[in-house]
């Protein structure tokens, strides 16, 4: 029977009746089997409804990818920086705002069509009063270290009790370890 309707219906690639809204499809069949289809219409349809069911469903859309989106540079933004946060590639950000390099200056405003939303975008913002977080920059007391030949952050964070390397990197505005040079000056914050 499978051969036959394979026949019957050419246009159907893959032995699939594909399901557009607002559009039909018609099944041509054997003039012996339209009684036989006519009563098992609704069981048909059924089984049909739980294989779909069983079907991996596509993720929804988060971010439509025609959307534009205006971003303003901040201080310590880079193209690689941004390009990461919202999915894309550094050439795609130089194409989009006909940028000959990738210096930045701050305030400087590029357009960018993300192919993700951002972290910081996704989740709702909550009130200033009730943020509590430990990825602001502190404020009160602090050690000042000065970086030595051989220091990494990580051995830098050792000396100091209760404090990481990511802590250093937010404290004082370090995105690299190429930062870390001797004789830099670090800010380390008493917990």
């Amino acid at each position: 029977m499978k051969e036959v309707l394979t026949f019957l219906n050419p246009s159907y690639k893959l032995d699939i009746i594909p399901f557009i809204k607002d559009r039909k499809y018609a099944l041509r069949l054997p003039t012996s089997k339209v009684i036989e289809f006519l009563n098992k219409e609704k069981e048909l349809y059924a089984l049909a409804e739980a294989d779909d069911a069983k079907r991996e469903k596509p993720l929804p859309k988060y971010f439509e990818m025609d959307k534009r989106v205006r971003y303003k540079v901040r201080s310590g933004d880079y193209l690689g920086k941004i390009a990461n946060k919202y999915g894309v590639r550094v050439s795609d950000i130089k194409r989009w705002n006909r940028l000959k390099t990738s210096s930045l200056k701050i305030g400087q405003r590029l357009y960018i069509y993300p192919k993700r939303i951002p972290r910081d975008i996704a989740k709702p913002k909550a009130k200033k009063e009730n943020i509590v977080s430990s990825s602001k920059k502190k404020s009160g007391k602090y050690d000042v270290y000065i970086v030595k030949e051989g220091d990494s952050l990580w051995t830098i964070a050792q000396k100091f009790k209760g404090i990481s390397a990511d802590d250093i990197k937010k404290w004082n505005n370090i995105w690299s370890a190429k930062g870390l040079k001797p004789g830099t000056k670090l800010k380390i914050y008493k917990s």
